[in-house]
């Protein structure tokens, strides 16, 4: 198999091309660039906080924004470590080696500072599946950090694989609102206590990536969280990447079927964003969900 772009040995070979390891890097880096420049991701002089878990694909995002970026615009990292031994540990250490590298201010924000539990002891305490718990004080602290930050944009790595399983999980949970959220640059509503979401990686997949990332020399784990297997994301992202290899190019399909639903429903009047009675953050009920297990974490005993 050969690159398409020389004669060189193909390394990979995707919906985006087959190409040797230079021309695919090369490729990778363009195809990020095209999608922060068709959905206008980052602006001159905004500030940009990097969701960073130390992981390969926020660690290949931190490099190539701080490669064509760092000179017009402040590029920072915020790292939500959620207290999972053995884990995120590792990852935080990994995390600070390449900020330091890339030349990138970064900041931590625990679970353990925000509810007074680590997420160790959290999945002792709540029933249920770890992740859905995670899911919402992850995101109530990237906002928080970032809005301490005074960050203009949030970017996060999640490739085309994360984008399409987040279409499907909403789908399956009859969820269109939700998901019309999705897709480049996150949201349909803006508030000032909302950071906005950008995904320069959404049409690029995991398979690419994790090859980025090891072309370029970045020593990650390339492992996924112990409590991942938990959750309805591992059941959907099982089956995606099934239907992946038996329909080749499913992925980006469900991914644009849902920037043509979002798209059309631009016109729609958007609904009045309510705003938490604790942390007044955006919030569809009176008390966000962040706040709500705060509150119970705080009224348990174990640590």
């Amino acid at each position: 198999m050969e690159c398409e772009t020389c004669d060189n040995v193909a390394v990979i070979s995707t919906n985006n091309g087959t190409f040797c390891a230079d021309h695919f890097k090369d490729n990778f880096e363009k195809l990020t660039l095209e999608t922060i420049k068709r959905y206008e991701l980052i602006k001159n002089g905004e500030k940009i906080a990097v969701a960073n878990s130390g992981g390969k694909d926020s660690l290949s995002l931190l490099y190539i924004l701080s490669k064509y970026f760092k000179s017009s615009n402040d590029i920072i990292s915020i790292t939500i470590d959620e207290g999972i031994t053995g884990y995120r540990d590792k990852t935080i250490e990994i995390m600070k080696r390449y900020c330091n590298q890339f030349g990138v201010d970064y900041q931590i924000y625990t679970y353990k500072e925000l509810t007074g539990k680590t997420m160790d002891s959290i999945a002792t305490i709540k029933k249920g599946i770890p992740c859905s718990t995670c899911g919402v004080l992850r995101r109530y602290l990237i906002n928080y950090a970032a809005k301490e930050a005074k960050a203009d944009k949030v970017a996060t790595a999640h490739n085309m694989d994360d984008e399409a399983e987040n279409v499907i999980m909403n789908l399956v949970q009859n969820d269109v609102q939700k998901m019309i959220r999705l897709g480049a640059y996150s949201g349909v509503v803006r508030d000032e206590d909302f950071v906005p979401r950008i995904k320069p990686f959404i049409f690029l997949s995991e398979k690419e990536t994790m090859l980025f990332s090891i072309l370029n020399g970045i020593d990650a784990i390339h492992t996924p969280c112990p409590y991942a297997g938990y959750g309805f994301r591992g059941m959907i992202s099982r089956n995606v990447k099934r239907f992946e290899t038996e329909y080749s190019g499913s992925k980006r399909s469900v991914i644009d079927t849902m920037l043509k639903i979002k798209e059309s429903r631009k016109t729609i009047t958007a609904q009045k964003i309510n705003k938490c009675k604790h942390c007044g953050f955006p919030s569809v009920m009176e008390t966000c969900e962040a706040c709500k297990l705060k509150i119970e974490l705080q009224n348990t005993h174990a640590v």
